[in-house]
This record gives C-alpha cells, sequence and structure tokens, in this order.
C-alpha cells in the first residue's frame, strides 16, 4: 500500500510541476482606432501627444506597411474574419447590394476572432464600433463575444455605439461620463474585472470611434492644442515628414507624394477662414489625445490585474484618413447646431488636414493608394517582440488571424456548428515580430477591390486603378512609396502578369464590375464620393460654402 501511495504522490507532483511550467495561452488585446492617418501617431511622425502608444511602439515593433482594405465596414470584415471582405460578404459596405460578395454582413462561412477563440478557451469581450452585421444577423453576441458594449442591434448596425444621452456642460461640450470614447473604455476596463476572475486567458477586441467625424472633443483636451495648427497644412505635412526621417520610419531619400490640385492654399485664406480650420485639427488632435489616454488606462488595467507579462497588443487604424467634406455632404451644414468641438457640431477635418495626416503617401480613405490603406501598426509583447524596432513587414488585414491563432496556439476548426470554414488567405506575422524576418513571405500578391476602385501589391510592384477610369497606373514602391511616377507605359508585361492575377482573384472571391452594382448604391454613398472633390479656391476668394 505504501508503494502505491508513493507512486501515487509521485504523479500528482509531476502532473502539478508540468502544469506549473506548462506556459499560460496569452491574452490578446486588438485595438482599432477609426480614420486616422498614417502620421496621426508620435512614433509616425506626429506632434500630437500619444504618449501610450508610443511607449507600446517603443517597447515593441512598428510595421513601415501594413494594409487595410480602405474604408470602415470592409476593414473590420476582414480583421475580424481574416477572408478578404468579398469573401466575407463585405465587399461593398454595410449596405446589401443584392449578392453574396456585398450583402453587407458577415457570412457563417467565415469564422470571426472570438468564435474560434472562444472555441480554444479564450474569455471573448468587444467593446466598441462593430458594423459588420445587418437583418438581425453577424451580432457580436451571435459571433462569439460573451461581453459585448454597446449590447442593442441599433448601435451594432450603426457605425458607431449609440449613446442615448449625451451630457454637456454649458457650452455643449461632452462631460466626461458621457463620451464616446470614455465609455468604450470603462466597459472594456470592467469586462477585464470580471473576466480576471475567471481562470482563463482573454481576447478583447477595442473598438474605438475615435478620431471618425464629427469632431467632437472635451474641452480640456481641445485646449492643450490651441494654436498649434495655426501653420496649416502644408507647414504640419513638412514638419511630420522631417520628423519620420529622423525616427528612421521612411527612408531619407523618400519622395513625397506630390499635393492634390484641389487642397487649399492656406496662404489664401483670410485670418477668419484659418482660425476656423485650425479649430478642426484641434479637436482632431484632441481626439486622437483622448483615444492614447484610453489606451492607457487598457494598460494601467493589465498592470494591477498581474497580466501584462502575459499579454500581446495590437493596434491599427481601419483606414486612411478621410477626404470627406460633412459641410458638402448629405446637407451637413444645416446639420451645425454648435461649434466645432461640441455635441452639435457636424464637421470633419476634411481633405486638407487629412493630407498631412496621411504623411507622406498620396490618397485617403476610400482610395487605394497608400495614404488610404496603409495603417500604422504596433504589436507588442513583453519578452517575445524585441524591443524598438521597426521592420518594414508588407501585413495586411487577412495576416492578423492566422497571427493571433499561432500566437494563441488556437486550432482552426475544420467544421463549425455544421459548416466548413473558408481557408484564411493570410500568412501569420510572427516571423516579423520575431525578427527572423523583415516582411511577411509572400505566396500570392494581395488584392484590393472597394466601389470600382481596384489594387494589388506583388513584391515593389503596385498596380492600382481609380474609378470611374478602368486603366492600370503601376508603381515601384521600393523607389517610389509616394507614387509620384506612373511606369505603367513602360512595363506592360508586369501590367499583363498582375492584372491577370487580379482577375483570377477577382472571380475566385465573388467580385464583379462595379458599372452593375452602381444602380444599387445608397444615394447617400454616391454623395459621400463626390463629397472628396473640392472647389479650388482662387486668390481673394472665400469658401465655397
Amino acid at each position: 500500500m505504501k508503494k502505491y501511495l508513493t507512486i501515487l504522490t509521485l504523479a500528482i507532483s509531476v502532473s502539478s510541476l508540468y502544469a506549473q511550467q506548462k506556459p499560460k495561452k496569452p491574452n490578446i488585446i486588438l485595438i482599432v482606432a477609426d480614420d486616422m492617418g498614417y502620421s496621426d501617431l508620435g512614433t509616425y511622425g506626429s506632434e500630437i501627444s500619444t504618449p501610450n502608444l508610443d511607449k507600446l511602439a517603443y517597447e515593441g515593433i512598428r510595421l513601415q506597411e501594413f494594409y487595410n482594405n480602405s474604408i470602415c465596414a470592409p476593414t473590420r470584415a476582414s480583421l475580424l474574419t481574416g477572408q478578404y471582405q468579398h469573401k466575407a460578404g463585405v465587399g461593398y459596405f454595410s449596405n446589401d447590394l443584392g449578392l453574396p460578395a456585398y450583402q453587407g454582413y458577415i457570412n457563417n462561412q467565415s469564422l470571426t476572432l472570438a468564435e474560434v477563440l472562444k472555441e480554444n478557451g479564450y474569455t471573448t469581450i468587444i467593446s466598441g464600433k462593430w458594423h459588420v452585421s445587418g437583418k438581425g444577423q453577424s451580432l457580436p453576441w451571435q459571433r462569439g463575444f460573451q461581453f459585448v458594449y454597446p449590447k442593442n442591434e441599433q448601435s451594432a448596425n450603426s457605425g458607431a455605439p449609440g449613446v442615448p444621452d449625451i451630457k454637456t456642460d454649458n457650452e455643449g461640450f461632452p462631460l466626461e461620463a458621457s463620451f464616446q470614447t470614455n465609455l468604450i473604455t470603462n466597459n472594456a476596463l470592467s469586462f477585464l474585472d470580471t473576466a480576471a476572475q475567471q481562470d482563463k486567458p482573454f481576447f478583447l477586441y477595442l473598438g474605438y470611434t475615435a478620431p471618425h467625424w464629427p469632431l467632437v472633443a472635451l474641452q480640456k483636451d481641445i485646449a492643450k492644442y490651441k494654436g498649434k495648427y495655426d501653420k496649416g497644412w502644408d507647414a504640419l505635412r513638412e514638419e511630420r515628414f522631417k520628423k519620420q526621417k529622423e525616427l528612421g520610419l521612411i527612408p531619407t531619400d523618400f519622395p513625397i507624394s506630390k499635393k492634390d490640385e484641389d487642397i487649399y492654399d492656406w496662404a489664401k485664406l483670410s485670418y477668419d477662414q484659418k482660425q476656423l480650420w485650425a479649430r478642426k485639427m484641434e479637436v482632431f488632435a484632441a481626439m486622437v489625445d483622448e483615444l492614447d489616454q484610453g489606451v492607457g488606462h487598457i494598460t494601467q488595467k493589465l498592470e494591477a490585474l498581474k497580466k501584462a507579462d502575459n499579454t500581446i497588443i495590437l493596434f491599427i487604424s481601419d483606414n486612411g484618413a478621410p477626404a470627406e467634406d460633412l459641410v458638402r455632404w448629405y446637407h451637413g451644414a444645416t446639420k451645425n447646431t454648435g461649434t466645432v468641438g461640441t455635441t452639435g457640431s457636424f464637421e470633419s477635418q476634411s481633405k486638407n488636414w487629412s493630407y498631412a495626416s496621411n504623411t507622406p503617401f498620396r490618397g485617403f480613405k476610400d482610395y487605394l493608394y497608400e495614404g488610404g490603406i496603409n495603417s500604422p501598426f504596433i504589436a507588442w509583447y513583453p519578452g517575445k517582440i524585441t524591443a524598438g524596432r521597426i521592420a518594414k513587414g508588407t501585413g495586411h488585414i487577412i495576416d492578423l488571424a492566422p497571427t493571433i491563432y499561432e500566437i494563441a496556439g488556437a486550432k482552426y476548426p475544420k467544421t463549425y456548428a455544421g459548416i466548413r470554414p473558408f481557408d484564411l488567405p493570410g500568412q501569420s506575422l510572427l516571423p516579423v515580430f520575431t525578427g527572423t524576418q523583415n516582411e511577411v513571405q509572400r505566396k500570392e500578391p494581395l488584392f484590393w477591390e472597394r466601389a470600382g476602385n481596384r489594387a494589388i501589391r506583388s513584391e515593389q510592384w503596385k498596380l492600382v486603378s481609380h474609378w470611374p477610369g478602368y486603366n492600370w497606373e503601376l508603381y515601384d514602391l521600393s523607389k517610389d512609396k509616394g507614387e509620384t511616377n506612373n511606369i505603367a507605359r513602360d512595363n506592360h508585361e508586369i501590367v499583363s502578369r498582375l492584372s491577370v492575377k487580379y482577375f483570377r482573384w477577382a472571380k475566385a472571391n465573388g467580385v464583379v464590375d462595379f458599372a452593375t452594382l452602381e444602380d444599387r448604391e445608397p444615394q447617400s454613398m454616391k454623395e459621400f464620393r463626390k463629397s472628396r472633390v473640392q472647389e479650388v479656391i482662387p486668390a481673394g476668394r472665400g469658401f465655397p460654402f
């Protein structure tokens, strides 16, 4: 009997020792900013105060090239599923255009990060923007999330969480307790407290709506930036460009993109006009600042819960800074009942300031030039990622699912709820994180299509066309990341080879010629696309509105 007891005690001891030595699965936090440009963080060239994200960057890795889908809902569909947007069912936007690839919400064959991670033992949390559901389907609590804010269908279907009662001060500025950025952060903090009581790792999807228009921020944060933007967008762009070179983010011989002809000439604006425009950027900067403060509260919570050492944080923006002008779009000017920054304002930073936000690239949100699809990317993982690295990367949002599953040791199911999921087209970024690669080694190019705009990225080559045109432009991004020199005429073989691959991909993913869908496009979205073109202001004239 003693012999058996000794063996049993030894077996229990070995089992206990193995349990102690077996590495715990890491917690995962995925943070998404909304409409934030490539240069809007301190570590990407900005003057905006973002100490918390900068700290993650300096203690982790930044990528020079990380691609999104140029606009919110398609980006989120790919981000959450690891599929190209059309394959996931959100090929156009969160609108149903009558085809499976354009139904406007995530289909059942495209499994979400939450569904897969929940099956692999994770507590799953979302706080903030969802924007990939429709017709009562594909709501976050239907797609694997256990803790959800806001938990109502209307808010999930819209672009932003609804705030039923925004409390304001006497001047119409929001109070901190009801401010949307703070509500998203505070609900996430509460969920993390609950998750910490469970003996399970957690996955938090933190979908901030900042700094998406309308421009609304807290008075105390707007005040920090008073006078900082009186210099105008041209000077700001030059300052950010210089800082990006100093940071080592871009090469010293980088050719900056050319200025669009319809960007207003700051020097020709009147004093009052300059004050109005400067105010817009002050509020935008405050919104980015407030998002960063939220990230700081999240990292402080990790420290308090003793979870920081075993948590990976990933940060991106869903698209480049926007070109739309809300004063010109959808009768926006009539919606203003307060000054810029108050809850009564309906304003955007517009194309002029976004030109600076997207430094050093060409293009804007909804465009497939680099300014529309190249996002800041930060990955922080203590002890696993060498601090302070900048890698070329060339990652894409379809890569995040395989990356997260590899880090979590999660199995991607062959069947789920009786359905065979689509295979994952992306590749893990882990070799880039660990330094064994400087960029993703792809077997296939990357592809894009959004409302008729098309693009392919293969090695150094970028093929792009801008709707309603069909002509391909070709850029060598190893020499011309600003996309200033179209070399398509001199490289017919490359254009032909890549375009064949594009049409093969389009067929496999359900992409159709946008001309066949134009009649189904909502009128508001047609106006949205038109609003991106500004009237040029001649010398001595005022604004065209």
